[in-house]
Parts: structure tokens; C-alpha cells; sequence
């Protein structure tokens, strides 16, 4: 699987990017990304997958990249090429967001 960095996935989040929060349930429930759904390991291993062709780039984010890689397997084994994982996860992604002053990513907890 593919690891881009924060900046990339920022650019493709305003692109209109698939995206999806990759951490479980119960930890995208505590603490929900507002722009992101979530595709859940739990959700995955069940087959319950996006309704996307699967030549179309998914991006994944979890904490710090472990549930983005799980969920990924998933994906690539069920045929989508394009996988990406954003290296150093949401933690990353929140610390540029903060450096930048930007709002996108912002959790119900911020």
C-alpha cells in the first residue's frame, strides 16, 4: 500500500477524494471526522465495502496508519488498485492543520 503524506491527502480531500476513516467503531464514534466517513475494520472484514469502481484512488486515515493498512488489505483483495494510507495518520494530519490554522479534519472534540 501506497503512504502519502498530510499535504497530498489535504489536496485530494479538496479534490472531492474517496476517503474514509479507517479506525474502528468505536473510536470513530468517540471521536468523529466530520468530512470523512468511516470504513471500519470491522466493516471491512464483513465485505462491506465502498460502492466505488476499483480503479478509483481510496484514501484511508486511522491514528497513526495501523487500521488504515487492515482495511486496506481488505480493499486490495477485494480489487481496488489505487490504496493510499496517509503516513503518520490523524494525529499527523491534526498537527498540520493546526500549523496551518486550516478548519478541514476537525473533530467534534477539537
Amino acid at each position: 500500500m501506497k503512504r502519502i503524506d498530510v499535504k497530498t491527502f489535504e489536496q485530494q480531500l479538496e479534490k472531492g477524494a474517496a476517503a474514509f476513516d479507517a479506525r474502528p467503531l468505536a473510536l470513530s464514534k468517540r471521536d468523529p471526522i466530520k468530512e470523512i466517513p468511516s470504513l471500519s475494520p470491522e466493516s471491512a472484514s464483513a465485505g462491506a465495502l465502498p460502492d466505488l469502481p476499483k480503479e478509483t484512488p481510496v484514501y484511508l486515515i486511522c491514528d497513526r496508519g495501523l487500521y488504515s493498512d487492515l482495511v486496506g488489505a481488505y480493499l486490495k483483495a477485494a480489487g481496488f488498485r489505487k490504496v493510499y494510507t496517509v503516513d503518520g495518520g490523524l494525529l499527523s494530519w491534526r498537527a498540520y492543520q493546526h500549523v496551518r490554522g486550516s478548519k478541514p479534519g476537525k473533530t467534534d472534540h477539537q
